[in-house]
């Protein structure tokens, strides 16, 4: 059982909802349309203001926060999410405020299983999201290596200053099975390594690393936590990019590449959106820092949820290759058409540009 307080008060998680379900049904549940339905509110700069529902007063003190997802009342100290507004609103318990919102949303909440299997499952997803730290690390140390010199040929021909590795945390992957050697002596067991998608086994049922003379790229979700990895070739072998196959931790249509960093950077006003790695970082590094890439050829419903909680403008850059353009000009009226965004939409070709953008506002 999971506790969640807020203004001194404790509310008990009955049944157990992993983190991205909630997350998931927080980012369908925008809290200052939840809040409108109670409250008239006032936009006053980033924020909303408005008479605060649990207590009398007659001068506005309650603050509802569309970049953090979070009100807060000044007056008399009540705040939080989604979640716990709808409890105190509604007089409800934590489950029956997730099930109000989930159904608000069109999310289907999970039966309830037998505690100790998901007791388990938490455990191994527990030490996947270590797994996963602990091989960022490894890759980001070996980048500085003598071992790791086609690594650092690239990002100097690239020019990424040390300030660019160290805030995406780029790294080099070695030879046929550093990494789970690595990640053995550290106490991870087979199961644990195998789930993190970093290895394979091969024809001799050994583990051997997935990313082997790879210039590495962690992929982290909202939290800052590392979720997957892609990794880039840096010589003519193919393919070009291997990326973490989807686990019990990553699911690439729920995340954005760039988006832990960016936020890092205060709140968005727009975000772009460009098509792969190296775009956000290269244009991170030039003072572009609202910057993300799908990761996949198109986004999905999820992304786009993801984007409309964190940002009010939208900006595609994506190359303006013949078929690439057509594919982007699908993804965004698919995206429209489920009312993702409520507004207009507008293309048109860059000025001396690669790229294709098409601004949402």
């Amino acid at each position: 059982m999971s506790n969640i307080i807020y203004n001194g008060e404790r509310l008990l998680q009955m049944v157990r909802y992993s983190d991205e379900l909630l997350d998931e049904i927080k980012s369908k549940n925008d809290i200052v349309d939840i809040v409108s339905q109670y409250v008239v509110l006032k936009r006053t700069g980033r924020n909303y203001m408005g008479l605060c529902p649990f207590h009398k007063e007659k001068s506005g003190s309650f603050c509802v926060s569309p970049d953090k997802q979070i009100f807060h009342c000044f007056g008399c100290g009540v705040g939080g999410n989604v979640f716990h507004f709808i409890s105190k609103i509604e007089n409800l318990n934590f489950k029956e405020s997730v099930e109000m919102l989930a159904n608000r949303a069109g999310v289907e909440l999970p039966v309830s299983s037998n505690s100790a299997e998901d007791d388990k499952r938490e455990r191994l997803k527990s030490r996947v999201y270590e797994v996963n730290k602990c091989a960022a690390e490894f890759y980001h140390e070996n980048l500085y290596k003598p071992t790791a010199k086609p690594g650092q040929e690239y990002v100097k021909k690239r020019k990424l200053t040390n300030e660019t590795l160290k805030a995406y945390r780029i790294g080099f992957s070695g030879k046929f099975d550093e990494l789970y050697k690595e990640l053995k002596k550290q106490g991870f067991g087979e199961q644990e390594i195998f789930e993190s998608g970093l290895v394979n086994k091969n024809e001799n049922g050994k583990f051997i690393d997935r990313y082997r003379n790879r210039l590495m790229f962690p992929i982290c979700d909202e939290r800052g936590r590392v979720i997957a990895f892609g990794g880039r070739v840096l010589d003519d072998s193919k393919p070009k990019y291997i990326n973490s196959p989807e686990n019990i931790v990553y699911s690439k249509g729920r995340h954005l590449f760039g988006l832990n960093v960016a936020k890092k950077h205060g709140g968005l006003k727009k975000i772009l959106i460009v098509e792969g790695y190296m775009d956000v970082i290269s244009l991170h590094q030039r003072g572009i820092t609202n910057v993300v890439a799908a990761l996949g050829t198109a986004l999905t419903q999820n992304q786009g949820w993801l984007l409309r909680r964190s940002a009010e403008q939208v900006i595609l850059g994506f190359d303006s290759d013949g078929a690439r353009t057509n594919s982007n000009f699908k993804v965004y009226w698919n995206i429209t058409k489920h009312g993702m965004w409520h507004e207009s939409v507008t293309n048109g070709r860059c000025k001396r540009s690669r790229w294709i953008c098409y601004k949402i506002w």
